[in-house]
């Protein structure tokens, strides 16, 4: 008991020594400050212009226990009277973002031309009226009507299989279209996963944020106490105070931040996104597969070669036949003449076309349209070649992120009983303020970093699905 008593006394004194070493500050100065100094500037930011104002505040009640990030976060959506929104209603709202639907139409207007293409083998069955008023200065039949009705029907039996190519043509590209809108497809729903886990990130920041500013908030009211028995100096004050400022400033960032994200999400799915709740990515089957935009490169450099096949040096040869009726002759059709206007004439026969001067420039274009086949077929090998790199890279992020996981829960482990240690010296002044606020700072880091691990976990299942030419709406549920 003597003991304890010297202890105490003991350290009375080194509390007096201290004070009395701090001149800058008299008893009443200290007064003042205390009493111009409000917790009020220490409140959680929430503007009243912020798309977050109906988001609830984060912090528990005193009478609640403390709970980590990831619960607040499984809860988040809870606090809210807004439909939550997963994942899977977001990549399902993105099948209406406006980019897909104009390639859509895309889809729709090649399979328009592919049925042009095919109607090219169909006769043509022309018509035609003719009239003319006739004044000449001849002796005879100075002025006179003439009216002519006339149809023809034509079909084309060869042409050098141009029409079979054109078709073959238009089939390639209508299928590089489908590849293409399946490729910009996948491709909005990776920039959702990106936007979709980015914020949650970010609202795991200010969750720990806020934790902890509740934290020093706490212990600006225990400070004070302290301040009014004397037992501790101005400056612990002023660096909780210069800390709760510091953190409203960061949760501003991040409240910003997630006003981004949800925004982005918004454009992205056509969707009102007001509140979310997060889910997770199935794992990813560990496979590679053609990705759609080199589906339709390749579908694109058919669609070349059949247009190269369209340009031939062959004959074009028709069939066609002809009726053509008077329906009011030349005054001069009379006697002999009349043989020549006859009342109704039929006409039958076959037409063949050669381009015999043609052949140079024909060449010419056959070669430009060759260039452009090899460099597309240069650039599909080299675009094989990069998935084949990018499937190996993200097979390897994918054991990297589950590391990180790992790593980070142990950091966060080590993290929480480092600062329950700390704290409990704090409590009983046998550490000083800054390796109280190092320690609490570290906490919240570990605990940010954990979940920053988990979310770039899914992201990198995403960017895995995408790249080795999976469909990422196919892991989600």
């Amino acid at each position: 008991m003597k003991t304890i008593i010297r202890y105490a006394s003991l350290w009375g004194l080194c509390a007096a020594l201290t004070l009395a070493q701090t001149p800058s500050k008299t008893p009443d100065e200290i007064k003042q400050i205390l009493n111009n100094y409000s917790h009020k500037n220490l409140k959680l930011i929430d503007p009243p212009t912020s798309s977050l104002e109906a988001t609830p505040s984060f912090l528990s009640s005193p009478k609640e226990t403390a709970t980590t990030i990831n619960q607040e976060i499984a809860k988040y959506h809870e606090k809210s009277d807004k439909a939550a929104l997963g994942l899977y209603e977001l990549l399902k709202g993105a099948t209406t973002n406006l980019s897909l639907q104009a390639q859509e139409l895309s889809v729709k207007q090649a399979m328009k031309n592919h049925t042009i293409a095919k109607a090219m083998f169909l006769p043509t069955l022309n018509a035609s009226y003719n009239f003319k008023n006739e004044a000449r200065d001849t002796p005879e039949y100075k002025h006179y009507n003439t009216q002519q009705l006339q149809a023809q029907v034509t079909l084309n039996v060869f042409n050098g299989f141009s029409d079979v190519n054109n078709v073959k043509e238009k089939s390639a590209t209508y299928r590089s279209n489908v590849a293409n809108l399946e490729y910009s497809r996948q491709s909005v729903y990776l920039q959702v996963v990106q936007q979709y886990y980015e914020y949650f990130n970010n609202l795991a920041r200010m969750i720990a944020l806020q934790k902890k500013l509740e934290q020093i908030k706490t212990d600006i009211k225990r400070v004070t106490k302290l301040y009014d028995k004397g037992l501790t100096t101005i400056d612990d004050l002023q660096s909780l105070k210069a800390q709760g400022n510091l953190s409203e400033y960061d949760i501003l960032d991040m409240q910003f931040a997630l006003e981004q994200n949800r925004l982005t999400l918004e454009y992205l799915t056509n969707l009102s996104v007001k509140n979310l709740k997060k889910t997770t990515i199935d794992a990813p089957n560990l496979q590679l597969r053609e990705r759609q935009d080199l589906v339709s490169l390749r579908e694109q450099i058919s669609a070349i070669r059949y247009q190269n096949k369209q340009l031939n040096y062959y004959p074009k040869i028709d069939v066609f036949d002809s009726w053509l009726f008077w329906i009011q002759k030349p005054a001069y059709a009379t006697g002999r003449f009349g043989n020549f206007y006859p009342g109704q004439q039929n006409t039958a026969g076959v037409t063949a076309t050669l381009n015999i001067f043609d052949d140079i420039g024909l060449s010419l274009q056959k070669q430009s349209i060759m260039l452009g086949q090899l460099a597309n077929e240069k650039n599909l090998a080299y675009k094989k070649l990069e998935q084949e790199k990018d499937e190996q890279l993200y097979r390897k992020s994918l054991d990297i992120a589950r590391a990180k996981i790992e790593s980070s829960k142990a950091s966060l482990d080590a993290a929480n009983l480092s600062f329950a240690n700390i704290k409990r010296k704090y409590d009983a002044n046998l550490v000083d303020f800054t390796t109280y606020l190092r320690g609490l700072t570290t906490r919240f880091d570990a605990e940010v970093a954990y979940n920053l691990a988990l979310n770039n976990y899914e992201v990198q299942k995403a960017n895995y699905i995408f790249n080795s030419g999976h469909k990422i709406d196919d892991y989600v549920h």
